[in-house]
């Protein structure tokens, strides 16, 4: 595949997000599927574990967007992008209840992409300051 057929199907996986879609989330993703972050102990693995993380989010933020701030191919698999997020924490996120706040952030998104399916992800976004701003954290 092209290294634009792999941009294609990453912005496929955000509009995914954005239309609170699991099911169109998971369609571009392999089935043993990793995704990572910095503020997981251990990553999600397969499609199951790429629903719990997808809806885990959802769930917390049913507003939540991501916006696509750049986005670039790398290499003959990968592809990075650079997103904005905004939701409001209406649900739970963890042990910590909804507060009401809004929340946006910065992220970055590294995504493997092989044989068209999405089979590993990192992603990685300042959670202090998203908590900061949720009222869960000190303020800096």
């Amino acid at each position: 595949m092209a290294a634009q057929d792999h941009v294609h199907i990453v912005r496929e996986v955000f509009a995914a997000w954005n239309a609170h879609d699991a099911e169109g989330f998971l369609k571009r993703l392999d089935t043993k599927t990793v995704w990572e972050s910095d503020v997981f102990p251990a990553p999600f693995a397969g499609h199951e574990g790429a629903r719990q993380f997808f809806k885990l989010y959802v769930a917390a933020f049913p507003d939540l967007h991501l916006d696509i701030e750049q986005i670039l191919a790398a290499g003959d698999s990968h592809v990075l992008v650079r997103w904005r997020s905004t939701g409001t924490h209406l649900g739970p996120l963890g042990a910590a209840p909804a507060t009401g706040r809004k929340a946006i952030n910065h992220g970055c998104t590294v995504a493997e992409v092989r044989q068209g399916r999405v089979t590993h992800a990192w992603v990685y976004f300042d959670n202090a300051h998203m908590l900061r701003q949720l009222g869960l954290l000190p303020a800096a």
